[in-house]
């Protein structure tokens, strides 16, 4: 099963979306998925584990999760706990002409944690607190249906984003480089490598022949713990690092794909129209729109 690619839909054209102190367990969590709008999680209530990029992080209460565009994720909850918390969707576009500056600055913090690879963030208490007014606020205008209420919306997000800018992104506080004891290390090895090593030739048996496991026990581990067998996950992150590619430098589609260890074209034409619902020149045109 190919990893998810959620979508979003909201009453009015505002890309925005928001689910307020959401408790699921284990059963109820989305297996490993990828949208392209931002996402901030806020953890209220439980213990879990949260895979990211190619990250295991432990959950706990307070805990901050910032997921930039594009990244694959997913939450597991502890078995017999669940995990109560607030995520704030956005469309990266929401910001594009934005009357209170650069865009780039509000979305400073996931960027630094694209760039650094790091997703998990804590605060301190008063900061916290004042974080969870914002959100509070944010809920509020949503369920409010007045005449400028996506105006205040965007106004709030502004405003939330300014403040795990300033509190987040300091050496004092926020930072978090603490990774999880969850999976056994040769499995969080592997996915480095496979982040590494995209152009390269990858399956299931070079992977395991490289860290020391059989092929079974490889495919099993990856399924337990990531939710889709080893085949397809590579073909996501190819995928995604072909979005970004394409999103960022003006090369050819032929040298996009070879970039990202696709040695047949029509392979590489299927797969990036199968997961994206768009060709690669489609998806070129859209965001250079």
């Amino acid at each position: 099963m190919m990893p998810i690619r959620k979508q979003f839909y909201s009453e009015n054209s505002l890309p925005f979306h928001i689910v307020y102190k959401q408790t699921k367990g284990l059963q109820h969590e989305l297996p490993e998925h990828t949208h392209e709008w931002l996402e901030i999680v806020m953890i209220h209530e439980g213990k879990g584990t949260f895979f990211i990029d190619q990250t295991f992080y432990d959950l706990q209460k307070a805990d901050l999760i910032i997921i930039p565009s594009n990244t694959i994720h997913r939450a597991i909850p502890d078995k017999g706990h669940s995990l109560t918390s607030t995520a704030i969707f956005f469309s990266p576009a929401l910001l594009n002409h934005s009357i209170f500056g650069n865009s780039f600055l509000y979305l400073k913090i996931f960027e630094e944690s694209k760039k650094g690879k790091n997703y998990k963030y804590s605060l301190e208490t008063n900061h916290l607190l004042q974080l969870n007014e914002y959100i509070d606020t944010l809920v509020n205008e949503v369920e409010t249906e007045s005449p400028d209420q996506v105006n205040a919306i965007l106004l709030w997000l502004h405003v939330m984003l300014l403040h795990l800018n300033r509190h987040c992104l300091t050496w004092k506080t926020g930072v978090t480089n603490q990774t999880s004891t969850f999976g056994p290390e040769w499995f969080k090895q592997a996915l480095i490598y496979i982040d590494q090593h995209l152009n390269s030739n990858l399956d299931l048996h070079s992977l395991s022949t490289r860290f020391s496991v059989s092929a079974a026990h490889f495919s099993r581990v990856f399924k337990q713990l990531i939710g889709i067998n080893i085949t397809d996950y590579i073909a996501m992150k190819r995928i995604l690092l072909a979005k970004d590619l394409l999103s960022s430098y003006n090369e050819k589609i032929s040298t996009v794909a070879e970039q990202c260890g696709f040695t047949s074209m029509p392979h590489f034409f299927r797969t990036f129209k199968k997961l994206t619902s768009m060709t690669p020149s489609e998806y070129r045109k859209k965001i250079s729109m």
